[in-house]
């Protein structure tokens, strides 16, 4: 039997749940990436470079995103750059190449995974996991 929002033994967003979910994707999402042969780090990098930020506002995202140091996110983009994807602060045509075939490939993957899912309950999950975010990183922010 499938739980419903209206359902009150449908199980509640928790830790748990979320947990389940983001190891589902991820490892999808890494299968994905294998094909690439990029790293989700490597990733990440990539993408922020493709939004057009600077070196320096990429490594600042890489490092808000990822949760690492200044000189790891650093590092990703100078891996970024020895794989020929990166030269300067702008993507390579085989940066762009390798960053638009991932972006494509996710967005069919996240067409079929939220399929069927109302756009209302999708808005509902969002404004959740805004709010768990938001309070996770002031726990983590009081140290």
């Amino acid at each position: 039997m499938t739980a419903t929002p209206a359902d009150p033994c449908a199980p509640l967003l928790d830790g748990r749940s979320i947990g389940i979910a983001y190891h589902a994707i991820a490892a999808v999402r890494d299968r994905l990436l294998a094909a690439s042969g990029l790293t989700f780090h490597q990733s990440v990098a990539l993408k922020a470079v493709a939004d057009g930020l600077d070196r320096a506002g990429a490594a600042d995202r890489v490092g808000a995103t990822l949760r690492i140091g200044a000189a790891q996110a650093d590092a990703l983009l100078g891996e970024l750059a020895g794989a020929g994807l990166l030269e300067g602060e702008r993507l390579t045509g085989k940066g762009r190449d390798v960053q638009d075939r991932f972006t494509d490939t996710v967005a069919g993957l996240t067409e079929r995974l939220y399929a069927g899912i109302p756009v209302a309950e999708r808005e509902i999950a969002a404004r959740a996991l805004a709010h768990v975010a938001a309070r996770a990183n002031a726990e983590l922010a009081a140290g």
